[in-house]
């Protein structure tokens, strides 16, 4: 089998005032270019006839495997897509700080009982988060050590 060589990159117009040197300098025959061209178009026409079979065999395959085989092949192509990036929302430092609190006063009830939960509930209702998550904490010392 023949050595591919790579080949510059020409434009149509170098690509055909090269054919011509070469033919006018004998050392390409213009039978030579012919003969290529056929073989070109035998490619072709062979990778044309692969494609119909291989496209009749997956509509055969469409039809035996149904909508499961087509959801399967959406889901495939939806997990191969990248990801969109969400843009994290921006927060004001306030808005921080309240999550941060009620982060802190969940933490806090999470460790009492049901009992104690309801009054840490009436203590944040009258004198607010930061009382309730020291009388929850107080509170959480006393259950985890009782005497």
């Amino acid at each position: 089998m023949a050595r591919r060589q790579r080949v510059a990159q020409l434009s149509v117009e170098q690509a055909a005032q090269a054919l011509r040197l070469l033919i006018d300098q004998g050392r390409i025959r213009t039978q030579d270019i012919r003969n290529a061209f056929k073989r070109r178009d035998r490619l072709i026409r062979d990778l044309r006839s692969r494609l119909a079979e291989l496209g009749a065999e997956a509509a055969a395959a469409g039809r035996r495997f149904g909508k499961r085989a087509a959801a399967g092949l959406r889901a495939a192509e939806k997990a191969s897509r990248p990801a969109r990036k969400r843009a994290k929302p921006k927060l004001s430092a306030a808005t921080r700080k309240i999550y941060e609190m009620q982060g802190r006063y969940m933490a806090a009830l999470r460790q009492l009982p049901k009992a104690a939960r309801k009054q840490i509930k009436k203590i944040r209702a009258t004198k607010g988060v930061r009382a309730a998550i020291a009388a929850a904490k107080r509170m959480a010392k006393k259950v985890a050590n009782p005497g």
